[in-house]
């Protein structure tokens, strides 16, 4: 009985491997036309991985309080500091006036919440499967932003 419901602890849902991968693609998308599309094009393909980026770390910063409201068991605490973390990260990301600045703030956002929400699945305090799903997830995600910023870096 123990390792079935092991199974299924570390079971990771199809819808949270389609919408958790699929914000994914945009980032990596840009990443790698940053690098072969013209340079104007380019331009635009970093442009909108910030956009982008910035968006989903917001979100998965209200899944986190989301989780927190509809658990009991969550720290309210924990969820609070995560979402408002992840959400302030999103936003400076959007407000910063360099290129640059912009893209390694939502890269260590990323990087940040696939620790984060790894270590807070393991405590209780996120969905169980996070621990399995955000750390590829998220790192994805984080490659796609990294190969934009090393394009800005280059050019």
């Amino acid at each position: 009985m123990r390792s079935a419901r092991m199974n299924d602890r570390n079971r990771i849902p199809t819808d949270s491997i389609i919408f958790g991968y699929g914000p994914m693609l945009p980032l990596v998308a840009a990443g790698i036309g940053a690098w072969v599309l013209p340079p104007a094009w380019g331009v635009l393909a970093v442009r909108l991985a910030i956009i982008w980026g910035a968006l989903i770390l917001s979100f998965i910063g209200g899944v986190r309080r989301g989780f927190g409201f509809a658990t009991p068991r969550a720290s309210t605490p924990v969820e609070i500091v995560a979402a408002v973390g992840y959400v302030t990260i999103a936003g400076l990301a959007l407000l910063v006036p360099f290129v640059g600045t912009a893209l390694a703030l939502l890269a260590a956002g990323y990087a940040l919440a696939a620790l984060l929400d790894r270590r807070a699945a393991l405590a209780g305090n996120a969905p169980a499967h996070f621990a399995r799903l955000r750390p590829p997830q998220l790192l994805l995600g984080c490659a796609g932003l990294v190969a934009c910023w090393a394009w800005v870096m280059t050019g």
